[in-house]
């Protein structure tokens, strides 16, 4: 009997060892490795939202100073506004409305209307106020000539660019500052007073006075040809 309660014992001893798990001795250490993975991530979120912060603050406080103290701009390439689109000569479309200051171009509004009596050219209204950010400037711009010396040749070699046919001659020449000086390097066939044509060169701000009329700009070595409406041609061109 005694035998076989030893046996018994023995058994139940067994089977309580083979129960327990032979990894619970490390359940400790794993739990401590999750809590320190998830202390470092937290302390990385904290870090970058504050780095992220503290570079909003710096944007708010910079522009703050700008708005207090004033931050300098970029100045705009001179001519900017008052010239169009440039050829592949760097010739830019330039308006005769955007050759007057703003003030005179109130002036021309409240002038006389023109009188066509008698043989008397009416009197040259205007000023010779320019526009100085036109200087140097290379443009291009559509408008009629009126012929002022020739050479020995008779091939013209100095005239007034006008914005409108006529001008000087048959009607009062336009105001000083929509008047071009042009003296060309070497003669060229006088055109027709009537021809519209495009003149390109580099403006100057100059101050010529005839017994014609009075210019406020000028140009020198200047290059005039045909006038080409693109609208107008592509209307010809669709019903050739």
């Amino acid at each position: 009997m005694i035998v076989r309660n030893v046996i018994i014992a023995v058994v139940v001893v067994t089977l309580v060892a083979c129960g327990q798990s032979p990894g619970a001795p490390d359940a400790a250490p794993a739990a401590s490795a999750t809590t320190a993975l998830a202390s470092a991530q937290a302390k990385a979120d904290a870090t970058r939202a504050a780095r992220a912060k503290a570079q909003a603050d710096g944007i708010v406080a910079a522009r703050a100073f700008a708005a207090a103290h004033g931050s300098p701009k970029a100045a705009a390439p001179k001519g900017a506004g008052l010239l169009g689109a440039a050829d592949a000569d760097g010739y830019a479309d330039l308006d005769w409305s955007h050759m007057m200051p703003p003030e005179d171009i109130k002036l021309l509004r409240d002038a006389p209307p023109v009188l066509h009596v008698g043989n008397q050219r009416m009197k040259q209204i205007g000023t010779l106020h320019t526009v100085a950010a036109l200087d140097n400037q290379k443009v291009k711009l559509s408008g009629y000539v009126v012929p002022l010396e020739s050479d020995n040749d008779g091939k013209m070699i100095e005239f007034f660019f006008v914005p409108f046919y006529g001008a000087c001659i048959h009607v009062p020449p336009p105001p000083p500052n929509m008047l071009i000086h042009v003296r060309l390097a070497h003669g060229i066939d006088t055109p027709s007073l009537y021809d519209p044509l495009t003149l390109k060169g580099v403006l100057h701000t100059e101050v010529t006075q005839n017994a014609m009329a009075s210019s406020a700009y000028a140009m020198d070595d200047a290059a005039l040809g045909a006038y080409k409406d693109p609208d107008t041609d592509r209307l010809r061109q669709a019903f050739e």
